[in-house]
């Protein structure tokens, strides 16, 4: 989140300077470059508003020989070298390794999940024992999916859940709706 909401500049470097002129103090100036830029209120928007990318369109443009419908680009890219496949292992040791490394990144959202709400997915909540893979023979399967209403309802209360969803409020106003609609109805002349 915090990446998301940072600015596309550092507030802290941007000082006024006199009525008419912002300074912005470049933070790493490149060599022989200026290490502040005397700006205009306008100028600061235009310079703001190039980093913007423009809308419907995507992000990444090609020019030249690799743009979409060049004439040499079917020329170019079948120089391009073939990529070759890594030979199979030899030995089931080394099948046995490449396939605990895939399995290990497909439950990296377990990690994920321990981090966001301080709760190991894979760990029973009962015995604490670690779960086994959902592939596994020995692991936690899923053995059906419960959707009739009446079946839902009564697995809830045997857990000690709600069996409804709780109650929506009505909607209303803000509060100063409330003393307008007062004022109002008391036919106050100031209204």
């Amino acid at each position: 989140m915090r990446y998301c909401a940072r600015p596309p500049f550092a507030l802290e470097h941007l000082h006024e300077h006199h009525a008419g002129h912002l300074v912005y103090r470049c933070p790493k100036p490149r060599p022989g470059g200026p290490s502040a830029l005397v700006l205009t209120p306008l100028e600061l928007i235009d310079k703001i508003a190039a980093l913007v990318p423009p809308p419907r369109t995507h992000r990444h443009r090609y020019y030249g020989v690799l743009a979409p419908n060049a004439p040499l680009r079917a020329a170019l890219t079948a120089l391009a070298p073939v990529p070759v496949p890594p030979p199979p292992p030899a030995d089931p040791a080394g099948a046995q390794q490449a396939a605990a490394q895939r399995a290990a990144a497909r439950y990296l959202w377990a990690m994920l999940l321990a981090r966001i709400y301080a709760v190991l997915p894979r760990t029973c909540p009962f015995c604490l024992a670690a779960m086994r893979p959902a592939g596994s023979t020995l692991g936690v399967r899923i053995i059906a999916f419960i959707t009739a209403p009446s079946n839902v309802r009564q697995l809830l209360a045997h857990l000690g859940e709600a069996t409804w969803p709780p109650r929506i409020a009505p909607a209303r106003g803000p509060p100063l709706w409330a003393a307008a609609a007062a004022a109002a109805a008391s036919n106050d002349p100031a209204w």
